[in-house]
């Protein structure tokens, strides 16, 4: 650029310097100015009155437009008395590094040749610089030597030309790019968009995705239709999600995402799947003390009560169900706009009981097996799925305070029935003999020999009411 001079630039600038007020420039400042003309590898540019500088053609694109007249944003560098220019370079771009132009703040770049203590060795056209393994990255990484072979842009963050020594940060550069590209993508978000991201980090209430230097978070509740236990089960750090801009708050810098709602609602259209009456197969999902929620179709779970889990008495949910459990059902109700179900695994079995209640009568000895004990009787399995039950009372003729005394779980037992309840599905059943009284009887047996007892005379002779009499002690 020696064979230009002011003039030169003036004239072909075209009267661009047109009497405006003066501004002074100075190093670090940011300016745009107009470029003027490109003379081999160098583009003249002019600031105002008297102001003209200089960028290297190379710190433009390969083919990006550098014709007169087109306006460029620069960093001023340094002023070149010799020539009256102003030394400039585009924002962000790697400058030439010499140990004449090095100052902190330059954008620089080189390659990663080794590992050293703390950090790693970069050699910028042949200026050994070092890399500090805090200044690597944006986030922690656990294995910098990944980098080694590397090109990278790092920002001069401290020159030392006297010990020849040169500090670097990548950290810097790629900050300064997240905050561009966020100034960016935050201009372009917008409620309920649908966008490609990478998972990275997850909590217990919830993942952070990066959306390409923005960050935002999906809740746990957002993660999928079906309930969800850890976060984990849904995404892991690293993963690529598609996610729907839920909320923007670009006053506190927040982003709510949501995972499930970038696909469609399973309960959509529910009601041209599923009817009432209709049989299905189920898994068990989890389980509480009122019955269990299974899932029918991925994101579709219904409620199996627990007097809809057998034909026989339970006594708890664990007697039927287990989590992870597939299961018959039938939909017993379905209520799309509560999105809510009910279902039945009984009612998807025959019932045990049809047919069964006719055939046993009072007074009748069957065969069964103790199925379980309780506190107040043994219910015994008599056929598939039809249950009896003994009275604690009626488990001996002799007092029993505990039912295990009598019987043990998977016993045999031949038991007489006492009585059939159609209706409420009972049968009892008892394991005394036959002839032994009913508690009523016995009771009023009991009664009579009291009453009998009480009127029988005395040995002697004498009557009660004698000895009463003639003990004196009736008598005033």
């Amino acid at each position: 650029m020696a064979h230009m001079t002011l003039e030169d630039l003036d004239e072909l600038s075209g009267g661009l310097n047109a009497p405006v007020a003066v501004r002074r420039l100075e190093k670090g400042a940011e300016v745009t100015g107009t470029v003027v003309a490109t003379r081999g590898e160098d583009v003249f540019l002019d600031f105002g009155v008297k102001d003209q500088g200089v960028v290297p053609r190379n710190h433009f694109g390969k083919n990006e437009d550098v014709s007169a007249g087109r306006r460029v944003d620069v960093v001023v560098e340094r002023h070149d008395e010799s020539q009256g220019l102003w030394v400039c370079s585009r924002k962000g771009a790697v400058q030439r590094a010499t140990w004449l132009n090095l100052d902190r703040g330059m954008t620089v770049e080189g390659r990663v040749t080794g590992l050293n203590k703390g950090g790693l060795e970069v050699d910028v056209q042949g200026i050994r610089a070092f890399l500090p393994a805090s200044q690597v990255d944006l986030h922690f990484m656990k294995d910098i030597s990944v980098l080694i072979g590397e090109v990278v842009r790092c920002e001069v963050t401290e020159v030392d030309r006297r010990g020849k020594n040169l500090l670097l940060s990548r950290r810097r550069v790629l900050e300064k790019e997240a905050a561009e590209k966020k100034a960016v993508l935050l201009t372009e978000l917008e409620i309920g968009q649908v966008r490609t991201g990478r998972v990275r980090n997850v909590t217990d209430f919830g993942a952070f995705v990066d959306l390409g230097g923005v960050e935002g978070l999906i809740h746990i509740s957002d993660l999928s239709w079906r309930p969800v236990g850890k976060v984990t089960d849904i995404v892991d750090v690293g993963q690529e999600v598609e996610v729907k801009v839920l909320k923007i708050d670009r006053e506190r810098d927040r982003i709510s995402l949501g995972l499930k709602q970038a696909r469609p609602d399973p309960w959509t259209g529910i009601e041209t799947r599923l009817q009432e009456g209709m049989s299905l197969r189920a898994k068990v999902l989890r389980v509480a003390d009122f019955g269990a929620f299974a899932e029918v179709e991925e994101g579709v779970e219904g409620l199996i009560p627990i007097s809809e889990m057998s034909w026989s008495r339970i006594s708890s949910v664990a007697d039927a169900v287990k989590v992870g459990d597939e299961v018959d059902v039938t939909v017993l109700r379905l209520e799309p706009g509560k999105r809510r179900m009910a279902l039945s695994m009984k009612q998807a079995r025959p019932d045990p009981w049809a047919g069964v209640i006719e055939s046993y009568a009072p007074g009748m000895t069957v065969k069964g097996t103790v199925s379980r004990l309780e506190t107040f009787g043994v219910f015994v399995a008599v056929a598939p799925g039809v249950e009896g039950m003994i009275h604690i009372s009626e488990l001996s003729d002799k007092r029993v305070r505990t039912c295990d005394e009598v019987v043990k779980v998977g016993q045999e037992v031949d038991a007489r029935v006492l009585s059939v309840d159609g209706p409420k599905r009972r049968i009892a059943l008892s394991l005394k003999p036959a002839h032994s009284a009913a508690p009523e009887a016995i009771e009023a047996a009991a009664s009579g020999r009291r009453a009998e007892r009480k009127d029988r005379p005395r040995r002697g002779g004498l009557s009660s009411d004698w000895d009463w009499m003639g003990s004196g002690l009736g008598r005033g």
